[in-house]
């Protein structure tokens, strides 16, 4: 009997189909693009470095 997603699991599903759908959309259109994942911990301190560099 399948269950319910969470909401954190039903935005997780829609960002991947909106990021599979971008990409895919591009390729038609002749660009390319390198997918960039990282997990919280380098998205934490890729955050920290952006923030040092620009002063936010």
């Amino acid at each position: 009997m399948p269950t319910k997603l969470t909401e954190k699991q039903k935005a997780t599903l829609w960002q991947r189909r909106r990021n599979a759908n971008f990409l895919a959309s591009s390729k038609l259109e002749g660009l390319s693009f390198v997918e960039v994942t990282l997990d919280a911990e380098q998205a934490g301190e890729r955050l920290q470095a952006l923030r040092r560099q620009y002063g936010g």
